[in-house]
């Protein structure tokens, strides 16, 4: 059996193979194995489809023989064996392109399984989590008021986040808790007597509100605030 009968024998068992599959299959040179299928390919004995690769054309019935060559060419070929070539070639084609359908869909429903799982292994923070592991809100909690450059130097986004969600309140050039600023927000009226018995801390916080003009000496008596207590 010489070449081009092997190749077209090797199509015929093997349609849609490509000359690299046919020169790794058969043990020929891969430019041999080109050469041969383009002659084969004039010659009418076999078809190329773009995209897929070599298909050999129908022996006639009574050349069944294994080592025949009597393949149909081109110019012998009937309008009807011409049409049933096409139909089984689109045939062959219909069936790949099923199973490729079927292969996309397996692998589509294994992406969606995977990033479903990836998304319920993602570990959830809550906002008071995240809020209580921030050091700045930790120290802000402990200490009630902080000069700005001192919250600065500690936070981890900038200051106006903080503020956005309610973490924290500035005020003039001091960041103070939410609760201790309503708090004290309480305890006004306050008389010009009592302020020696505010804490340090309120005290910082009386002057914040007084640069703020937040607060105000009325009658030279008792301190008033413009604000009133805001829920935390």
């Amino acid at each position: 059996m010489n070449i081009e009968e092997k190749i077209i024998k090797y199509l015929k068992e093997n349609p849609g193979a490509t000359p690299r599959l046919i020169a790794d299959a058969l043990g020929i040179p891969l430019n041999q194995v080109r050469l041969v299928l383009n002659k084969l390919r004039d010659a009418g004995y076999v078809v190329r489809i773009p995209g897929e690769g070599y298909y050999a054309r129908f022996r006639s019935p009574d050349t069944e023989m294994e080592g025949s060559n009597d393949y149909l060419r081109v110019g012998d070929i009937s309008g009807a064996g011409l049409v049933a070539e096409i139909k089984s070639i689109v045939d062959q084609l219909a069936i790949r392109v099923d199973k490729l359908e079927k292969e996309v869909k397996e692998i589509k429903l294994a992406l969606e399984a995977l990033i479903k799982a990836s998304a319920n292994s993602k570990p959830r923070v809550s906002h008071s989590h995240e809020v209580s592991e921030d050091r700045l809100i930790k120290e802000i909690k402990s200490r009630k008021v902080m000069r700005m450059s001192d919250a600065l130097a500690i936070s981890s986004k900038p200051i106006d986040e903080y503020v956005s969600t309610g973490a924290v309140k500035v005020v003039s050039d001091l960041v103070v808790d939410p609760d201790f600023y309503n708090n004290f927000l309480s305890k006004f009226p306050i008389r010009k007597s009592d302020i020696l018995s505010l804490t340090d801390e309120e005290r910082a916080l009386m002057n914040a509100m007084i640069r703020e003009g937040i607060v105000y000496l009325h009658g030279g008596r008792e301190y008033r605030t413009l604000q009133k207590t805001q829920s935390p």
